[in-house]
């Protein structure tokens, strides 16, 4: 099984579709990804070939990130700090032009029409003129993360934080493209450094959980799962992640409560159903593993 396959979108309308949904209402919460089959759970060692889920544009409302597709209130612009006795907050940059911008409104309209290119030209032309436009730096960094070019995506949110830089909602977007390149150690900075400012944001705590899972660190990954799980308990992505993690410390019991609680908020998440399943075949009740796998590979169109 390639545990290392990227996100499978069809098609560039495909992609096209996802970017505009990020950059126009929020991140998705159902993930795609391969599904093994029974004879690989004896095997299975390692987590779902899952990305660490980017979070919504700075400038876009939550609608419901994740896996398996994206939704909490949106990141403060600059973040103040949320608990006493947290560091000082540096002195806010100076506010970026209004979001009516007609090249701002060109954007988002080719965007929502997924003309990506028109889109991101539209981006870059205001950012030449407004370099300090935070959110039409961070949603074209998004474009080129859509389209894969990570590293360009990443540029762009550099210099966004320079302008903006305790900017949560940067900070977390960033993050997920370091996930997604596999540098976890950068990732996992950038998060604490969110948490650190805000100890209840949902997207910094679940993304954090999700990096501590890549690096196989199970039991601070069900730490940061379950304080996501308290903060948004309707992320069903948060409780797929926290199942798994579970799983690997052999809290068969959690594990399969955790999972079932992911089915129940998302039901045709394919690897939360298969996630039962391996809980259950290691709890010696074969015919209902068998009964789950199934199911898995229905939902999955297999």
């Amino acid at each position: 099984m390639n545990r290392r396959r990227e996100r499978r979108w069809q098609s560039s309308q495909d992609r096209a579709r996802v970017a505009a949904e990020l950059i126009e209402e929020a991140e998705s919460l159902t993930e795609t990804g391969a599904i093994a089959s029974p004879v690989d759970v004896a095997r299975d060692k390692l987590p779902p070939p899952l990305r660490v889920a980017a979070t919504p544009p700075v400038d876009a409302p939550r609608a419901k990130l994740d896996p398996e597709t994206p939704a909490p209130p949106p990141p403060p612009s600059p973040p103040e700090p949320s608990q006493a006795g947290a560091p000082p907050v540096a002195e806010p940059a100076p506010p970026a032009p209004v979001a009516d911008d007609p090249l701002y409104i060109s954007a988002r309209e080719a965007s929502e029409r997924g003309d990506l290119d028109r889109a991101a030209a539209s981006y870059r032309d205001l950012l030449a003129r407004e370099p300090g436009h935070v959110k039409a730096r961070n949603n074209l960094a998004l474009i080129l993360d859509a389209r894969g070019d990570r590293d360009g995506a990443l540029a762009e949110l550099d210099r966004a934080l320079e302008t903006d830089p305790n900017n949560a909602g940067l900070l977390v977007n960033r993050a997920a493209v370091l996930g997604a390149k596999g540098s976890y150690a950068a990732a996992q900075r950038d998060l604490l450094r969110v948490i650190r400012d805000d100890a209840a944001n949902v997207e910094a705590l679940f993304n954090l959980g999700v990096v501590f899972t890549r690096r196989g660190l199970w039991t601070d990954a069900i730490a940061q799962l379950r304080r996501a799980v308290e903060v948004d308990p309707a992320r069903a992505a948060a409780w797929y992640y926290l199942g798994d993690a579970l799983n690997h410390v052999d809290d068969l019991t959690g594990a399969l409560a955790a999972f079932e609680r992911a089915v129940e908020l998302q039901p045709t998440n394919p690897k939360a159903l298969y996630g039962i399943g391996k809980v259950l075949d290691r709890l010696n009740r074969p015919d209902e593993a068998t009964v789950m796998y199934r199911r898995s590979r229905e939902v999955a169109g297999r």
